[in-house]
């Protein structure tokens, strides 16, 4: 199981102004600096006078010859900053952790040298640029800029999705920061390979602040648990000629851009391939490419792929995972611990569930990516049997030797139509089922530890007395 949440793309328009367009006066050279900061982020700047501040600087100094500006981009990520005036400029960033950009401008036909740092720090991206007119600026002051993360307690394997109240993708962010803020060490997120081809807005706004305080994971769905999704470029399936190649190159760059602990791809592919021997053998040529190519730009992202693991073993099909998995450095295995039609009434199933995962594989590196427990009367559970679990969840966490143990989620889905409909491109019928749909739905949004505006269930309170 797997609520794809599908967000539209985000976007944000923004324009770096200098705030210098006086033609080039006698060269005043900085006698001395002067030291900002706002508890997180630092930096010195050059104690010459005050010129126009704009848009999104908040600090600008001019000496008649050189300008330093000091801009601040809210909630925007660095490297979608770093795309943009890469294409305005025509040059790119490089140095230390690809932070620096020498560029040239001439604003009001006076030309201009600039350099340009790049810092991403709680949760917003700085730029950092000085610019002279007739000669080279002296740069090495942006060196001095420095970033402090926040002091907090993370609970070792402790993991979530943050899965925003209301389904609204302006809450992802605050979802991150409060997860990171109550222990979590591993957050996770799930894409569509059709919604980032040929545009990384999306994963830009996820990818670096899900990184930024802690450990991330990513999977991108070759397989939507019992379902193909809609891919790109026409392909219709895994095993289409060119699939292996487009996908493995489009994951390489994935992990290049973003650099995460974990990548996974997926979702539950055990789901479809069971049904599906035949694509067994091409499944597993698209991870041996894959993970190849991955490693290749990144050698410490780990890589895996998804299956089951309360289905596997109803279906009998654990053997999929073991043909998998020598293309792998780890499996990663959902384990819900419902029966039949989503029934949640067996605390201690659920826990069996999770310690059976690292035995279908023996000796294999795996995770759990997702776990959780309903809430929901009419699945015949409460808050109150969440909270158990929780506590249950908790212990297993201390004995794992599974490399994290996420939860899904942080938030409940406000309507889960659209996911449970995801699932069933196949079977049309059901959608108009009542007798499916709505426990499936109930299903879908009832996991996570909180509802779906943001206000805790008794699992919530169980998570903050262990983090």
């Amino acid at each position: 199981m797997r609520a794809f949440l599908v967000f539209p793309a985000l976007f944000l328009a923004f324009l770096l102004v200098f705030g210098c367009s006086q033609k080039p006066q006698q060269h005043a050279a900085a006698q001395a600096y002067s030291n900002y900061s706002d508890s997180y982020l630092s930096f010195q700047y050059p104690d010459w006078p005050d010129a126009e501040k704009k848009d999104q600087n908040f600090l600008v100094k001019n000496n008649g010859t050189c300008v330093f500006a000091a801009a601040r981009y809210p909630s925007v990520p660095s490297r979608m900053l770093k795309d943009r005036l890469e294409l305005e400029f025509g040059s790119s960033f490089g140095g230390n952790n690809g932070e620096y950009l020498n560029f040239t401008m001439s604003p009001g036909g006076t030309h201009f040298d600039a350099k340009t740092r790049i810092v991403y720090c709680n949760y917003d991206a700085y730029s950092l640029t000085i610019a002279c007119a007739g000669e080279t600026p002296e740069a090495s002051i942006l060196s001095s800029a420095s970033c402090v993360k926040r002091n907090l307690t993370i609970v070792p394997k402790l993991a979530i999705i943050p899965t925003p109240t209301n389904d609204n993708p302006s809450g992802i962010l605050p979802a991150i920061r409060e997860a990171r803020e109550n222990g979590v060490d591993v957050l996770d997120w799930y894409f569509g390979w059709k919604g980032l081809d040929g545009n990384w807005s999306t994963s830009d706004y996820v990818m670096e602040p899900l990184s930024y305080e802690g450990r991330s994971a990513a999977m991108v769905e070759a397989i939507h648990t019992n379902v193909l999704p809609e891919y790109p470029r026409g392909y219709e399936s895994f095993d289409d000629l060119g699939f292996a190649e487009d996908f493995s190159d489009f994951s390489a760059a994935f992990v290049a851009r973003y650099k995460p602990d974990y990548f996974f791809v997926g979702s539950e592919v055990d789901d479809y391939l069971y049904k599906n021997r035949e694509k067994i053998p091409a499944f597993k040529e698209l991870l041996r490419m894959t993970r190849e190519k991955v490693k290749a730009v990144n050698p410490s992202t780990k890589f895996g792929f998804t299956v089951t693991y309360h289905d596997a073993i109803s279906n009998n099909a654990t053997d999929i995972a073991q043909t998998l998995a020598p293309e792998a450095d780890l499996v990663a295995y959902t384990s819900h611990g419902y029966r039949g039609m989503f029934v949640y009434d067996n605390v201690s199933r659920g826990v069996a569930y999770l310690e059976g995962a690292r035995d279908v594989v023996p000796g294999k590196p795996y995770a759990i990516i997702e776990t959780g427990w309903s809430s929901s009367t009419l699945l015949n559970s409460s808050e109150e049997k969440q909270a158990e679990f929780a506590r249950e969840y908790f212990r297993f966490i201390n004995s794992t030797d599974a490399e994290f143990v996420k939860w899904w989620g942080l938030n409940d889905g406000k309507d889960c139509t659209e996911g449970a409909e995801s699932f069933l491109t196949d079977n049309p019928e059901l959608m108009k089922d009542g007798s499916f749909m709505v426990p499936f739905k109930e299903y879908l949004c009832s996991l996570a530890l909180k509802r779906s505006d943001g206000t805790p269930k008794l699992a919530w309170r169980v998570w903050q007395e262990n983090t």
